[in-house]
């Protein structure tokens, strides 16, 4: 009997434990459902992005012909590069609640003016201020246009607000085994020529072999061209350089011919990158990068800028050994990746 009493206190006890178990749990708070931060049917239709970052402002626009940079002589947009990702994290980006309306936390989410802004053909827009990436790591603090509100977001995009990174830099690539034959005029109007018969077959001309191989380093320079920016193409400065060019002019098996002209500025201070300046010609006279160079001029990145010789002893004298006491490989400085 007394050991009856005693389980049957003990399921009692058992059970009003279990019973406070489960009264003390806190209840879960409730699931916010999550919405897009930009309503998917403007971004279907898009007609311009405007995009203010680091205190510059970049607007593109869509055209019959694509997308464009006003700002930068209507020349077309980076779209594999800038824009695709761009509007890939703009569709993603889900709203995840309200972090705050209190403006001294708000204050601390610098909101220092990076914002974005889109219109739709239907004239329908939406903006927004992006803030700094949240504690918790979800993404980006967004206040939307005229909103006493920070809500919290899942943006992780990159903002970049300077037009000449939104340019599409890349003005042309040409595959080795296409070249038939390559020709370098210096800027003292000297120049050098290498050929090949077949595909496979080395470029070969009568000119000493480091001259060829420096020629051959300037070749996987240009086989993919890239521009820094652009300028107006009646620029004076550039202008004036580029009366006096050092000119690269690749012949295809094809039968095409491309040509480029370079210039650079005079040695600046100690130290200063070259700033160069070149432009670009098809053989034929419809192809695109013929109406490119009638939009504007391009600007050299400073490691393009650098191969420009003004005569083939000094292209040569790149591939001689470094100076005692001097660091770097003697050989053509082409950035990794555009080989």
């Amino acid at each position: 009997m007394r050991n009856r009493t005693l389980l049957f206190t003990t399921l009692v006890l058992g059970a009003v434990a279990l019973a406070l178990v489960f009264t003390g749990r806190e209840t879960p708070p409730p699931a916010v459902s999550s919405y897009n931060l930009v309503p998917p049917e403007l971004l279907a239709d898009l007609r311009t992005i405007e995009v203010t970052a680091n205190e510059k402002t970049v607007r593109i626009e869509r055209t019959e012909k694509g997308w464009v940079v006003p700002s930068r002589f209507n020349l077309p947009v980076d779209t594999d590069n800038r824009l695709r990702p761009f509007l890939q994290a703009l569709r993603n980006t889900k709203v995840l609640g309200t972090l705050t309306s209190d403006p001294r936390r708000i204050a601390k989410l610098n909101f220092t003016g990076n914002s974005i802004r889109v219109e739709a053909v239907n004239g329908k827009s939406w903006s927004a201020e992006f803030g700094r990436t949240v504690e918790d790591g979800s993404g980006g603090a967004v206040r939307l246009l005229d909103s006493k509100e920070a809500l919290r977001t899942t943006f992780t995009g990159y903002l970049e607000g300077d037009p000449a990174n939104w340019i599409n830099p890349v003005i042309f690539v040409i595959k080795r085994e296409e070249v038939r034959g390559v020709k370098v005029t210096f800027t003292d109007g000297a120049s050098i020529a290498l050929a090949r018969e077949k595909i496979g077959e080395p470029l070969k001309g009568n000119v000493e072999p480091k001259l060829a191989a420096a020629s051959e380093e300037l070749l996987n320079a240009l086989s993919i061209l890239r521009a820094a920016d652009a300028i107006a193409p009646n620029d004076a400065e550039a202008t004036a350089a580029l009366a006096r060019p050092f000119t690269v002019e690749v012949t295809l098996f094809s039968g095409e011919t491309v040509t480029v002209r370079m210039a650079k500025a005079p040695a600046g201070k100690p130290g200063e990158p070259p700033r160069g300046w070149m432009t670009v010609a098809h053989s034929d006279a419809a192809h695109a990068m013929n109406q490119l160079s009638k939009q504007a001029l391009y600007t050299c990145p400073p490691w393009l800028a650098e191969q420009v010789a003004g005569s083939a002893a000094e292209l040569a004298k790149r591939m001689d050994p470094p100076e005692e006491g001097q660091d770097g490989p003697p050989t053509l400085q082409i950035p990794q990746g555009i080989r």
